[in-house]
């Protein structure tokens, strides 16, 4: 998973979840708020996508970082 990858991912974990309408109740479409464990792996994928641009910006020479940041092969 690459930087923005893992940035796209936190921000759709903090997005919540769309509950379909329930017509026995008469209920129209909700939205509920993410669950502290989206919000803790949200934390995380935008950790990881912090270090990701850090390591690119401070090192954007190294293969080691391209390797590991963006999964290219190493040659």
């Amino acid at each position: 998973m690459t930087g923005p990858d893992h940035y796209r991912e936190g921000e759709r974990l903090l997005v919540g979840t769309d509950v379909p309408a329930d017509p026995e109740q008469g209920m129209g479409a909700r939205h509920d708020p993410p669950s502290k464990m989206d919000v803790l792996t949200a934390t995380a994928h935008f950790a990881a996508a912090l270090t990701a641009s850090h390591a690119t910006h401070a090192h954007p020479d190294s293969l080691a970082w391209d390797h590991a940041i963006n999964g290219t092969e190493q040659s």
